[in-house]
C-alpha cells in the first residue's frame, strides 16, 4: 500500500515491491538484522516508479494527492510503514530534524494556517483502514510474490484483475520449474523398495515369535568383594564436624545428648524478657484494702 500510494499505481507499486523484494533477500545476509527495516525501505524507494510517480494517479489516496512526491514519502513513512522518527530520516539520508520539519510542513492546515489535528487523525485512520481491508486476492498476490522472492525465482506481475474489474487472470507468473529426468523415479523406486526390505529384515525375529533360547547367550557375573571399604579412621576425616569433634574432650557432656545442649545454648543467645513473669506476682493492697492501680495501669 505504501509503493502503491506513493507511486498512484497499484500496478506499479506491486512490480516496485516485487523487485525490491528480490533486492533485499539477495543481500540480506550481509546485512545486520537490526538494520533490515531501514535497508528495505530504502531499497523501496529506489523503485523508479516511487522516485517519478506518475501525476493524478488512478489508485492513490485521496486525502494524500494534495501533496507532493516529497511530503507524501514522509507522510508515509510515519503512518503506512510505521517507522520512529530515527529510521525513516536515515531512510531519507536526512538528519531526524529535516524530517521533522518535512512532517510539520506536510500536515494538513486548517484557514488559520494552523495544523488541522482532526485531518490528520482522519488521514492516519485511512491509512490504516487501506491497510487491513486489503481483499484476499491481493493477499495472496502479494504472498505469492514474497515466496518467489525468497526462493531466488524471477517472476513478472500482470494487471491485477479484480482491482481493475476485470475478468480474473492469473496474478502472477514464474519461471517453469526444471521437469524432473526419467531416471530419478526409478532411482526414488528403488531406494523405497530396498529400504521396506531392509525394514522386514530387522522385525524378522518378531514375525517368528521372538528369539529363540539359544540365541541369548547369558553368562553370570563372578562373586568378588569390593576393591575398598571406608573404614572407622576414614569416616572420621570424612565427618563435616571434624574440627568441632577435635576442639572436644571425649568425654565432653554435649556428646551425651547433643540436642538439649543445642536447644540450650540457643535460649542463652535469646534476649530475656522481664517483664514475662509479672502478671504471676502478687497484687499490693492499700490502706483500704483496695489492690493499688498504677497510672500506666489506668
Amino acid at each position: 500500500m505504501f509503493a502503491q500510494w506513493q507511486c498512484g499505481d497499484l500496478d506499479s507499486g506491486d512490480a516496485a515491491v516485487a523487485a525490491t523484494m528480490a533486492e533485499f533477500v539477495r543481500g540480506a545476509t550481509t546485512v545486520p538484522f537490526a538494520d533490515w527495516p531501514r535497508r528495505f525501505w530504502s531499497l523501496l524507494l529506489a523503485a523508479p516508479a516511487l522516485r517519478a510517480p506518475r501525476a493524478g494517479g488512478r489508485d492513490g489516496l485521496p486525502a494524500l494527492d494534495r501533496l507532493p512526491s516529497g511530503p507524501r514519502v514522509v507522510v508515509l513513512l510515519r503512518l503506512a510503514a510505521g517507522l520512529p522518527e530515527h529510521e525513516a530520516a536515515a531512510v531519507l539520508g536526512v538528519s531526524r530534524a529535516t524530517y521533522r520539519l518535512g512532517l510539520q510542513r506536510a500536515l494538513p492546515r486548517g484557514e488559520d494556517g494552523n495544523a488541522d489535528v482532526a485531518a490528520w487523525r482522519a488521514l492516519a485512520a485511512d491509512v490504516q483502514s487501506g491497510i487491513r481491508t486489503l481483499p484476499p486476492d491481493r493477499l495472496a498476490r502479494l504472498a505469492a510474490l514474497r515466496e518467489a522472492a525468497l526462493r531466488g525465482r524471477a517472476s513478472t506481475l500482470r494487471r491485477h484483475p479484480v482491482a481493475r474489474g476485470e475478468v480474473e487472470a492469473p496474478p502472477l507468473e514464474t519461471q517453469p520449474s526444471r521437469r524432473r529426468p526419467g531416471w530419478l523415479w526409478s532411482a526414488m523406486g528403488t531406494v523405497a523398495v530396498a529400504t521396506v526390505l531392509a525394514l522386514a529384515a530387522t522385525w524378522s525375529g518378531s514375525w517368528r515369535g521372538g528369539l529363540a533360547e539359544e540365541e541369548i547367550r547369558i553368562e553370570a557375573l563372578a562373586d568378588s568383594a569390593p576393591a575398598a571399604r571406608y573404614d572407622a579412621q576414614a569416616a572420621l576425616l570424612t565427618e563435616r564436624d571434624f574440627e568441632l569433634l577435635l576442639a572436644q574432650d571425649e568425654g565432653a557432656a554435649w556428646q551425651a545428648d547433643p540436642a538439649f545442649f543445642a536447644w540450650l545454648a540457643a535460649q542463652r543467645e535469646l534476649p530475656q524478657d522481664s517483664t514475662a513473669d509479672t502478671h504471676l506476682q502478687p497484687v499490693q493492697a492499700d490502706d483500704d484494702g483496695e489492690p493499688e492501680t498504677s497510672d500506666a495501669e489506668l
